[in-house]
């Protein structure tokens, strides 16, 4: 089963996407990101969530855009194998690779499931990873 880590502030947005992506059949772990508490990512740490995780999604919503920016740049570095598709478009990560070995897939926010699910399906398929 794939491991999804899903990151939000909002618990009733957390809840209702990971309820969603459950029931479609996914494994699910949810952390309220770096606004709400520390992340061990912006501290030049290992994350025991992403150690586990096959594919993560970030709200693009989340953070400062000096902390998003250094975020997404440490995610990529440290977990390059790990899809990481960002929910939104938040100007911080519009440098952020779109193609090669350190691209983020990017869903219009609030990405409905159908939209998550299936850019998860790609995310996964073009790391090699089994879908």
């Amino acid at each position: 089963m794939t491991r999804l880590l899903v990151v939000h502030p909002d618990p009733l947005v957390v809840w209702d996407r990971a309820a969603a992506l459950e029931h479609a059949g996914y494994e699910v772990e949810t952390c309220p990101g770096p606004a709400s508490t520390e992340c061990p990512v912006l501290s030049d740490q290992a994350c025991p969530l992403l150690d586990h995780a096959d594919a993560l999604l970030y709200d693009t919503a989340l953070g400062s855009p000096q902390d998003m920016g250094y975020l997404v740049a440490h995610l990529r570095e440290d977990y390059a194998d790990l899809p990481l598709i960002m929910i939104g478009a938040n100007e911080a990560v519009a440098w952020a690779d779109v193609v090669g070995p350190r691209r983020v897939w990017r869903v219009p926010s609030p990405g409905t499931i159908s939209e998550l699910t299936a850019m998860i399906e790609v995310a996964l398929s073009e790391q090699g990873m089994a879908v």
